[in-house]
Formats: C-alpha cells, structure tokens, sequence
C-alpha cells in the first residue's frame, strides 16, 4: 500500500466515525439532529482529525487497509491517551513510589 493510500484509509476510517453518528440519529423515531452538525468550526475540526487520522495511519506504518481504517476511527482515543501521557501507578490514591 502506497503511503497516500494508508492515509485515505486513515482519514476514511476516521470520516466513517462521523457518518455512523449521522445514521443513527436518522434511525432514531423522531431524529433530533445535533446543533454541531450546522456549525463550520466542528467540520473543520472534524476534517483536521480526520487529517490526523490519516498521518497516525502512515506513523505507524499500517500496511493492510482494514488496520489503516481502524487506527482513524480510534484516533480519538489515541490522541487523548498521548495527550494524558504516561502516569505513575497508584497506590490508596497516592503515586507508587
């Protein structure tokens, strides 16, 4: 898989997070669909993630397409596990020492 590839895979996976929400609010009896989804600023955020999915795909240098797919719809949960870092155990509520 070329390296544009791996990131349309990426990005896709990310983008088919989003398309999922929209299904199931139109499956809903009576949809009630969401506020953000009319605001410009949460589709540039989302195409921004999206981008980012796309680039951890290449970063971890996925090769099979499914896998490349998977890492843009979890790229929520990477990116805030990153941004959370590496903690130290506890212990009763205080750091292990």
């Amino acid at each position: 898989m070329s390296l544009m590839q791996t990131f349309l895979w990426g990005f896709g996976g990310s983008i088919a997070v989003e398309i999922v929400n929209v299904y199931q609010v139109y499956q809903q009896e009576l949809p009630n669909f969401p506020p953000r989804y009319t605001k410009p600023f949460f589709w540039l955020i989302r195409f921004l993630l999206a981008v980012v999915a796309g680039g951890l795909a290449i970063g971890y240098d996925i090769k099979n397409p499914i896998l490349a797919a998977n890492i843009g719809a979890a790229t929520p949960l990477i990116i805030q596990a990153l941004a959370q870092g590496i903690k130290p155990p506890m212990v009763d509520g205080q750091p292990a020492e």
